[in-house]
């Protein structure tokens, strides 16, 4: 939910193997006596990375920072924007199991992104945040931003369902 005289915050998810969750944080606040598409015209995109001790970390995908750079390969923010998951490969970001779709609950403010399968990853993929092999159930991750702070660049992260046979491992 916008709150006024915060900036606007997006999230979403690349529904495909292997790819990313993302969040949007608009440059400027919301007003809602003014607030229009413009708002979403400038602003950071950010990728998640999801550690093992169940804490997170949004990263910028912003030209000159994280190694965003021409020596790296990116010539410019609209290049890092075009090649959003070389980007997001590039800094270092969770490779997840299909991110399709997601919701915050307007109470708590608590994020939740499903990943809906991932058939390709193998038992040295897996990792905290994306916790099987070969998975064709997927499963429901749950964060919360630092502070209650929907633009916070920290969140801490659990596995909220599990999906398919309790006896999956």
């Amino acid at each position: 939910p916008v709150t006024p005289g915060q900036p606007v915050v997006a999230y979403s998810g690349d529904d495909a193997r292997f790819e990313y969750i993302y969040k949007f944080v608009s440059a400027a606040a919301y007003d809602p006596a003014t607030a229009d598409g413009s708002l979403l015209d400038e602003g950071t995109l950010y990728v998640a990375r999801f550690h093992d001790d169940g804490t997170g970390e949004w990263i910028a995908l912003a030209f000159g920072e994280n190694g965003l750079t021409a020596e790296n390969g990116f010539t410019s923010q609209a290049d890092v924007l075009v090649n959003t998951r070389l980007a997001a490969d590039f800094v270092g970001a969770t490779k997840m199991d299909r991110p399709e779709w997601g919701a915050v609950d307007p109470n708590t403010g608590a994020v939740y992104f499903t990943l809906t399968n991932n058939t390709r990853r193998t038992a040295e993929q897996v990792d905290a945040a994306n916790p099987r092999a070969g998975t064709q159930f997927g499963h429901i991750i749950r964060w919360t931003e630092a502070g209650d702070d929907p633009a916070a660049t920290g969140f801490d992260w659990d596995i909220f369902v599990l999906a398919g046979d309790r006896e999956d491992s």
